[in-house]
């Protein structure tokens, strides 16, 4: 994979996409965990974290942000 030159200190667009999904996965588990409790469990919750993350940022392309 390419380098990609940043001409600021923003940054990536992969990184960025990377830290939304971890942030909605993770409201997505405190809404689970207070309206349906029984679907509710921290392991799975747990281990959907990184995945989410390594998928958005595996399909995000990384280019200069302008």
């Amino acid at each position: 994979m390419a380098t990609v030159n940043q001409p600021s200190i923003r940054p990536t667009n992969k990184l960025t996409a990377a830290t939304i999904a971890a942030a909605v996965v993770s409201v997505s588990g405190v809404f689970v965990r207070n309206v349906w409790p029984s679907w509710y469990d921290p392991e799975t919750w747990a281990t959907l974290l990184p995945i989410a993350v390594f998928a958005v940022g595996y399909f995000i392309k990384d280019a200069p942000n302008q």
